[in-house]
Parts: C-alpha cells; structure tokens; sequence
C-alpha cells in the first residue's frame, strides 16, 4: 500500500523556483512527486509525495533537500487517511 505525504521546504531568498523545478523532475526508487508548487507564507515550496513506504517517503524528501542548494528547512507531513 503507497504512503503520500507534503513536504514543506523553506528556501534561501531567490531559490524557490530552481528548488521546486528540481523537486518536481526528481526521481527516487520507490517514490514519484505528484506535485510541486512554490507558495506564499512560512514555506516556499509544498510538494506531495508518492512511496512505497514510509522509510521511502522519508528518504525521497531527505534526499531532496540534500541534493540541491538553496534550501533551509524542510518538514514532511504524511497524510493520514481512515481505513
């Protein structure tokens, strides 16, 4: 069963966009970005995330702050849904 979640990312001051584009192609096994959006208010970027599994989810967001510059922060939210 696939897991989703939000990844929040807060970038350095003109990063947003270069940080979002690379979000939004990144390819990671196991786990596709379904969205990618630069956005107004404590964060710059919201992304939604599709895994295979949590450990995946976690590792497909850490890999993505990770591997491009300009980012400051980011927070993964999964998404809860009832059975």
């Amino acid at each position: 069963m696939a897991v989703h979640g939000w990844v929040l990312v807060q970038t350095d001051i003109g990063h947003a966009r270069t940080v979002c584009d690379y979000i939004a192609a990144m390819r990671y096994p196991g786990a596709k970005v379904i969205q990618a959006d630069t956005v107004t208010g404590p964060y710059d970027i919201i992304a939604r995330i599709e895994a295979d599994d949590l450990d995946v989810l976690s590792s497909a967001a850490e890999s993505a702050a990770k591997d491009v510059g300009g980012v400051q922060h980011v927070i993964t939210c999964l998404t809860i849904t009832p059975d």
